[in-house]
């Protein structure tokens, strides 16, 4: 059995097992070819109330007509503040009592919804991890796709959790305007000592995009200040204590994004863990200087 949401927002729908919910930003050709291989996923499951939410970021409504070409899911407009926000967004127009996170860019694998159907009718688990295996993706920082073959990264790419869990944890924090909303978000899965289950016959392929080295660099110093500035509750004043807990803050981040790295990446990709590795400890003293900056303008 199955429930297709109409475009219609408006419109109520009856309560399902599972909610695939997309975040999406000017990208209607990659999220046309993600919603026809969900199509094929979901032809597979049996016995199951399911709706697919497609929360669109752009202001001109880009993913409008790809939606309701597909007949398939229900297109809402974002918040537009960024993918942490657009999260919380499609999450909170769901009805299913579980939420599956798939991106945009992604290809989903015909087996993939029915082998999470199938693990959460256990009733054994809080929060289900799926693979994510990169396509055309050479062994380099300057291409990215995120890589998960391991359990412990909770990667939004391909990612179940109960909604009552997701809710209990706090939502996505919504200072993560560009990205890692989901890093922070697996910090507090990890904390909480979830019942977790990795499963790596649920798996989605991303196909790989190339970024400038320059890209690169700015991704990397914005995203640790983003870090930052978000665990800061005080005023940004310049103080010995302050300066400690941003040296503190320095080192903590680099070795969870290693572990990180570490924990998404088969080893057969060495070159860009020690690519990612490396480049971390050269953009570190940016960002440090440029929080510093900060809190010395803010005096």
């Amino acid at each position: 059995m199955s429930v297709k949401s109409a475009s219609d927002s408006s419109v109520s729908y009856n309560p399902c097992d599972l909610s695939i919910c997309i975040i999406t930003y000017r990208r209607p050709e990659l999220l046309d070819r993600c919603l026809a291989s969900v199509r094929v996923s979901l032809d597979l499951l049996s016995n199951c109330y399911w709706e697919v939410i497609v929360s669109d970021d752009c202001p001109l409504k880009s993913a409008l007509p790809i939606v309701e070409n597909s007949g398939l899911a229900c297109w809402v407009q974002g918040p537009g503040r960024g993918v942490a926000a657009n999260r919380n967004h499609v999450v909170s127009v769901t009805n299913g009592k579980w939420i599956v996170f798939i991106d945009d860019d992604e290809v989903a694998d015909h087996n993939w919804i029915n082998s999470i159907y199938n693990a959460i009718s256990s009733g054994k688990w809080d929060v289900i991890e799926g693979r994510v295996e990169p396509v055309d993706y050479p062994d380099s920082i300057l291409w990215y796709a995120p890589c998960i073959s391991a359990g412990g990264a909770y990667c939004t790419a391909n990612l179940a959790i109960n909604k009552d869990y997701f809710y209990m944890l706090g939502c996505f924090n919504e200072n993560f305007s560009v990205s890692h909303e989901d890093v922070e978000f697996g910090r507090r899965i990890s904390s909480s000592l979830p019942r977790s289950l990795y499963l790596n016959q649920a798996i989605v392929y991303h196909p790989a995009r190339s970024m400038t080295f320059v890209a690169v660099l700015n991704r990397m110093v914005n995203l640790q200040c983003q870090s930052y500035l978000y665990q800061v509750h005080e005023p940004l004043k310049l103080s010995l204590p302050q300066f400690s807990f941003l040296l503190s803050f320095m080192f903590k981040y680099w070795f969870r994004i290693v572990r990180f790295e570490l924990a998404a990446r088969t080893k057969s990709q060495w070159r860009r863990q020690l690519q990612s590795s490396v480049l971390l400890l050269f953009t570190t003293p940016i960002a440090f200087i440029k929080i510093l900056n900060m809190h010395i303008c803010s005096d």
